[in-house]
């Protein structure tokens, strides 16, 4: 599982203070299963996303989708599907 935070220590005044630096988990790199695996976490707060985080998922699943199925194909994960309709439209749906 990819971290969502790195803690770093950093000394001031002999004092050690950890700080949190915020890492992305929505990554291209990542396959279309691993984006609907993450969506699908996500909506059963298993991982915490922030809201623009959350919109660029979608908005790399809508483009996943549209590139990689076919018209009238759908892909699923858990509990969300990837719907590329007759028309062309593509849907993220949670169940």
């Amino acid at each position: 599982m990819i971290c969502a935070r790195l803690l770093t220590t950093s000394f001031n005044n002999g004092c050690a203070r950890l700080s949190e630096a915020n890492m992305s988990l929505v990554d291209p790199k990542l396959t279309t299963t691993e984006l609907l695996k993450l969506a699908a976490d996500h909506h059963q707060k298993k991982v915490e996303l922030t809201e623009e985080e959350r919109r660029l998922l979608i908005a790399m699943l809508k483009e996943r989708g549209q590139d990689e199925l076919d018209y009238g194909q759908e892909m699923e994960v858990n509990s969300v599907r990837l719907v590329k309709r007759v028309n062309g439209a593509v849907g993220v749906y949670f169940s």
